[in-house]
């Protein structure tokens, strides 16, 4: 951290000077780390503000902006309006590749409008989604694992913006530098690095305009759906088959990383059932899914990527394991390479 570097050049500095003992040497340095950590706290105090703000400010906030979304060579460019009133949170997405594809959601209810497909889908839950990116508030986990800093204030979009770096401590997890409106805790601008700090995704507002209030009719879907096929997306929970289960460990995780959730579940296409292993470290997510093989099954050995999330596969026991997560190609490999069947248990 800065303070470090600052005390190595102190120390450094003093010791060219031979009028200084080694045991004033010691006492000088001394009477100043007091206060350099006062101020290491106060900076992380600060960190922890802004991104309270900034969480605060994604729900509550009413405006209208165009953002741009990239990843390697490939850049996408979104609408996004955004609406609180007495009712709760309404958002608009509207896709700028010509497609007119646009996503609408209504507190937990979204509505896919597909012009392309003459299709318009609806879910009951919200779909993840990076538009906007968010964040962890709580730092005191995240400092664990990475270091928290304020970087100075540049503009984005045309507004005033603190940029805060949330840097690893390690090459297992990536890092990242927030732009956050000074005066709203909008976050305008992400770029999500890897350990020679090269952006490899990002996000950024390029136009953004507040609003006391959002006009009923910006939040409308701007095509014509009456003769497009409507689907509702709903979730049927099926009983999982009765089997021999296996229960699964994962032996080696990076430093941080702990587990979330373990689960048996079923994948889309797959009645079989399918254990459900995730690990965080309060910012990067990694699932783990370890599935019985199929005589028609071509899974995925090895590794692949999309953008910043990497997989990894292999096959292990009669079984297939795919690990998964936004996270560098090492971590998943990791991960992978560590699981192993706890115990069996018969019914």
């Amino acid at each position: 951290m800065k303070n470090s570097g600052f005390l190595r050049g102190l120390l450094c500095a003093c010791h060219r000077y031979s009028h200084y003992s080694s045991e004033s040497l010691i006492i000088f340095v001394s009477l100043l780390l007091p206060s350099t950590l006062v101020l290491a706290a106060q900076e992380q105090n600060e960190v922890q503000a802004w991104l309270e703000k900034m969480h605060s400010a994604v729900h509550r906030l009413n405006y209208e902006g165009i953002f741009v979304y990239g990843q390697h060579n490939q850049l996408s460019s979104m609408k996004i309006i955004h609406g609180v009133d007495d009712k709760g949170e309404r958002e608009r997405l509207i896709s700028m590749d010509g497609s007119g594809r646009e996503v609408i959601r209504d507190n937990d209810k979204v509505t896919c409008y597909l012009p392309d497909r003459n299709s318009v889908v609806v879910e009951k839950s919200r779909p993840r989604s990076n538009f906007p990116p968010r964040f962890p508030i709580d730092i005191k986990t995240l400092e664990q694992n990475y270091n928290l800093s304020l970087d100075g204030k540049g503009k984005v979009a045309g507004y005033i913006s603190q940029k805060i770096n949330i840097l690893p401590k390690d090459k297992f997890r990536y890092g990242y530098h927030l732009w956050v409106e000074e005066k709203t805790g909008l976050l305008l601008k992400t770029h999500l690095v890897i350990e020679d700090d090269t952006p490899i995704e990002q996000f950024m507002f390029t136009q953004l305009q507040f609003y006391d209030r959002i006009p009923a009719e910006h939040l409308q879907p701007g095509v014509d759906s009456s003769q497009f096929n409507w689907h509702e997306s709903t979730v049927k929970k099926q009983p999982l088959p009765a089997r021999k289960t296996t229960n699964w460990q994962v032996k080696q995780l990076p430093a941080g990383f702990k587990s979330d959730v373990k689960r048996m579940t079923t994948l889309p296409d797959n009645l079989m059932p399918v254990e459900h292993l995730i690990f965080t470290d309060g910012l990067a997510t990694v699932s783990v899914f370890i599935e019985e093989m199929m005589d028609s099954e071509n899974n995925l050995r090895g590794g692949s990527h999309m953008g910043a999330v990497h997989v990894f596969g292999l096959a292990l026991d009669d079984h297939y394991i795919t690990v998964i997560g936004e996270v560098p190609y090492i971590t998943v490999k990791m991960i992978g390479e560590s699981v192993t069947p706890a115990a069996s248990v018969h019914d």
